[in-house]
């Protein structure tokens, strides 16, 4: 079996939206699945204010340093592409991210249930288009992050708590025909049509 031949993980609908995070997802895993994915199909990382904003919304008031932490990443990859470290998107420029397929464990957590605690790997596309030119020569294909999320306060909220931090486990590499990543528990993610 390879993710290509499985059944993929469909994702819920976010009843809200909050500073450009989509919300409202369910409590479970599929809900955290689909709030991680949303999440980083809809992330500002080429503009820091924005996702500053994004972020806020979507993180847990626990997770110590980790806004400050990815503004500070979204800044160096601005500068990367001589960008000013700070500023919105440039005009004209569309960026757009694609969740391929999710790598999913829950956590443990000694004050929270059982599932309330889960890190979620993404293998995604991203590809950036300008009004000249409509398509992307050099996308960025099957790059790979995580995220842990926990359900708090009626929602799922990223952290970066320690003591989930150091639950982490890294994955095989995902590609859609691979045996090794069917057995890693990578699944393809249906988009809705």
């Amino acid at each position: 079996m390879t993710p290509e031949r499985a059944k993929k993980v469909p994702l819920s609908v976010p009843t809200g939206q909050k500073d450009g995070v989509s919300t409202g997802f369910p409590h479970t895993v599929g809900g955290s699945i689909s709030a991680v994915v949303y999440f980083w199909e809809e992330y500002a990382w080429l503009d820091d204010q924005k996702a500053r904003q994004q972020l806020e919304a979507a993180t847990s008031p626990d997770a110590m340093g980790f806004i400050d932490q990815q503004i500070s990443e979204i800044r160096k990859g601005r500068e990367a592409i001589n960008l000013p470290p700070s500023g919105g998107t440039p005009a004209g420029l569309r960026v757009s991210t694609t969740v391929e397929a999710v790598r999913v464990r829950t956590l443990r957590s000694d004050d929270l249930p059982r599932g309330d605690v889960v890190h979620v790997w993404l293998s995604f596309d991203r590809y950036a288009t300008t009004p000249e030119k409509s398509t992307d020569d050099n996308p960025l294909k099957g790059e790979e992050t995580d995220f842990i999320v926990k359900w708090q306060d009626g929602a799922w909220k990223l952290t970066n708590e320690p003591k989930y931090w150091k639950q982490r486990t890294f994955p095989a590499a995902y590609f859609p025909d691979s045996t090794y990543a069917w057995r890693d528990m990578w699944v393809q993610v249906k988009h809705a049509d």
